[in-house]
């Protein structure tokens, strides 16, 4: 799910102007460069919102997967009822013209009767235009269309190596790009946005916030502000200040690398989530969710395709990839997964014991190895 990057897309889209007010990058808020130091915040990272930690690159979720499942039960109470007044309206008013009987639900066809034509024209004629608004309001405005038959969920990849960072999301959310990290600004207070306000939300009242990283024009002077965009970072945050920790993280990691300056040379399995399309089991072991919502978000995942870095980009820079390489590239999660199903080799296991494991369950490994 893309809500944040479709909200943005789709006000940028508008004109220049209410795209930067869509982020607060018109200066209504403060813009970190990547040298400034936030000393009083700490470094902190949110639970499963990593892909994997490595010396080479950090790679985080984007936000909006926690809350798919509502866009899943809300398509569904959206279409149903929207789907009965468009057959309604057919079977009352247009069939009649076509056959010259009218067609009531699942009943079959009866022979069309004046007062009952007037009845589809003069009232579910205008209920399926109210229905078409409340598409338009449910799939665009609010973006609930990002759930669906596109990509299952963002990737954003924070290479040391290359300094740069690659980042995965639908054509219709901005494309796939490749940002310079030197020209990164961070907003770590982010009010929200309404776009059929056209304003931002106080703070305490949005209803997710988001670590927002905006990448001004290549030139300033340029009209069309060419090269402009904005990167949400990390899963939805509960509260604005928690983005402030998590900028921090993301800091010292490209600038100083793991074991130095808070950044723990190796991630816990808590802060990681599965690099790939998640079981129902899975989902249910990361989010903890009930039945009916590890459904509805299945239903919404069935339709969606795991992205993948193009490898034109090397983005990887020849470290591997988690879905690939999990033990290797610090994907813990994954690793977790692949050890469950038995696809890490002997080799790939002891190192994972080592890195994560008891120093008896290395010694057993060790043991069964030989």
């Amino acid at each position: 799910m893309f809500p944040n990057e479709h909200v943005y897309q789709r006000a940028r889209r508008r004109s220049i102007a209410e795209g930067r007010r869509c982020v607060q990058a018109d200066g209504s808020k403060r813009l970190l460069m990547v040298d400034e130091c936030l000393d009083s915040v700490g470094t902190t990272i949110p639970g499963r919102s990593l892909y994997a930690q490595n010396e080479t690159y950090l790679e985080f979720c984007n936000s909006g997967w926690e809350q798919q499942w509502k866009a899943g039960i809300g398509s569904f109470f959206v279409l149903l009822p929207c789907l009965l007044v468009f057959w309604g309206l057919y079977g009352f008013a247009i069939h009649p013209f076509i056959t010259g009987n009218m067609l009531f639900l699942w009943f079959g066809a009866f022979e069309a009767r004046s007062n009952f034509v007037w009845f589809g024209w003069l009232l579910l004629f205008p209920l399926s235009l109210g229905c078409c608004v409340l598409l338009w309001l449910w799939f665009d405005i609010m973006g609930a269309r990002t759930c669906f038959f596109t990509y299952a969920r963002g990737r954003i990849r924070f290479n040391r190596v290359t300094r740069k960072v690659y980042l995965l999301r639908p054509r219709g959310c901005g494309g796939n790009a490749v940002f310079d990290w030197d020209r990164l600004r961070a907003i770590v207070d982010m009010d929200g946005y309404d776009l059929l306000a056209r304003k931002n939300g106080a703070p305490g009242k949005a209803a997710y916030y988001s670590l927002i990283l905006y990448h001004p024009p290549l030139d300033a002077a340029d009209p069309l502000a060419k090269g402009e965009d904005a990167i949400f970072v990390g899963p939805t945050l509960p509260m604005q200040q928690d983005a402030a920790p998590l900028w921090e993280y993301i800091r010292c990691y490209m600038e100083y690398g793991p074991g130095q300056e808070g950044i723990p040379e190796r991630i816990e399995q808590q802060h990681t989530t599965y690099c790939g399309k998640p079981s129902p089991s899975q989902y249910r072991l990361e989010q903890r969710p009930g039945v009916m919502e590890t459904m509805y978000h299945m239903l919404s995942q069935v339709t969606c395709s795991w992205p993948r870095f193009p490898k034109e980009w090397e983005s990887d820079s020849g470290m591997g990839e988690p879905e690939e390489k999990p033990v290797q590239t610090g994907a813990v999660m994954t690793a977790l997964v692949h050890r469950a199903q038995g696809k890490l080799s002997k080799t790939d296991e002891i190192e994972f014991l080592k890195r994560w494991g008891a120093a008896q369950t290395v010694q057993e490994a060790r043991s069964q190895k030989a």
